[in-house]
């Protein structure tokens, strides 16, 4: 739920914004004035408030530019929607120099009221969360939920207790998602339980719904619930996190929906993972297409080639039909095996680890080892 205060012109106008605030359960009006405060009353309101959105009737134009340019002026974080007709009588540029963010245009419908909160929203508040990381399969079992898993283990820890991090790993497949098969876990409550009341988190219901298993903190699916997760619900969850992790890792189901688009959209690296097979293969360039055509930019997106064979495709080869920077993953069967059975991380020291220890590495930031590893796992570029 985001925060919002509302300036009207006029009562009718601003009960319809009200009731679609209502309506659509993503925002909530701390505070309403039907006519447009001076700068001192302003202060005050926002001071009180601390809006993510400013819903502001543009009705009385030169008022509403005023109090648009003071409210941001003091608010640099909340997002400034203008509704009303008063806004014809300015160009764009106008409205953007006074800190109008969205406009909300008539008629008004739950839908425009929805969408317009989302744009003001990513306009003003989005932008790439440094420490979130982001893996999706090219299609179902191309193993991104092993990738992710043995990533954060690694960047945890699982190989150097020394140069651990505090790390979170998100199974947002909330219909197949398998992190608590594959960790014997049966937590209480479920990602999505964190995402219901993801504008509510604090240290305590954190507790409840994060489970710690193996020093590395999972926010678990439970496919018997059938319910949809919505963008907002997202915001919230990765916002509440950013500050509380050096690592956030996100397993993501194959298609990317108008929920799942906030965490492809704040990444800072997306991971399309496939197989060497025909199928999973033709598959990855169309994911890294979806991702582009929901505002992911192609530098952000990574192609993993897993299960990967000597003699196969090549990381250059790959490359040109993928049009994305490739890595190479060779095939370990008995090493994940072995993981499996024991509900832990692949085991350091195996050529697996040790390239799971080695992209753990470069996520960080850290200098690369050389060696071993890097022959087993291959960055195409």
């Amino acid at each position: 739920m985001f925060n919002a205060v509302l300036f009207a012109g006029n009562e009718p106008d601003g009960a319809v914004i009200e009731q679609l605030a209502v309506e659509s359960g993503e925002v909530s009006f701390q505070k309403t004035l039907y006519r447009y405060p001076q700068t001192f009353e302003l202060a005050q309101v926002l001071n009180a408030a601390s809006p993510d959105l400013i819903f502001l009737d543009l009705s009385e134009s030169a008022s509403a530019l005023a109090v648009a340019s003071q409210a941001r002026a003091h608010s640099s974080k909340a997002a400034v929607i203008g509704f009303g007709g008063g806004w014809q009588a300015f160009r764009q540029h106008d409205l953007e120099l006074a800190g109008i963010t969205d406009l909300l245009m008539s008629p008004v419908t739950l839908k425009s009221f929805r969408e317009s909160v989302e744009r003001a929203i990513q306009k003003q508040q989005g932008g790439v969360q440094e420490n979130l990381i982001a893996f999706l399969p090219s299609k179902a079992g191309s193993g991104a939920t092993t990738i992710a898993l043995n990533t954060a283990g690694y960047l945890a820890g699982a190989a150097d207790k020394s140069r651990s991090k505090k790390v979170l790993l998100i199974d947002a497949d909330l219909h197949s998602g398998v992190i608590s098969i594959l960790l014997d876990v049966k937590p209480r409550w479920s990602v999505l339980d964190a995402l219901e009341n993801a504008g509510e988190l604090d240290y305590t219901s954190w507790s409840n719904y994060a489970v710690k298993v193996h020093d590395v903190d999972f926010l678990i699916s439970d496919p018997t619930r059938k319910v949809q997760a919505s963008w907002t619900g997202y915001h919230h969850l990765l916002d509440f996190a950013a500050r509380r992790y050096d690592h956030i890792l996100v397993d993501l189901p194959e298609v990317i929906n108008d929920a799942t688009v906030e965490i492809v959209r704040r990444a800072k690296s997306v991971f399309v993972v496939c197989t060497p097979e025909l199928p999973s293969m033709a598959l990855a360039p169309q994911r890294c297409q979806e991702l582009e055509s929901r505002g992911v930019p192609a530098e952000k997106i990574t192609v993993v080639i897993n299960r990967w064979h000597k003699g196969e495709i090549t990381a250059a080869q790959a490359r040109e039909i993928m049009n994305h920077p490739v890595i190479l993953f060779r095939n370990d069967y008995g090493a994940v095996s072995r993981a499996a059975r024991a509900y832990d991380f692949v085991k350091p020291g195996s050529k697996l680890g040790d390239s799971f220890g080695e992209f753990a590495r470069k996520l960080a930031g850290e200098p690369e080892t050389g060696g071993g590893p890097l022959s087993f796992l291959r960055f195409g570029s």
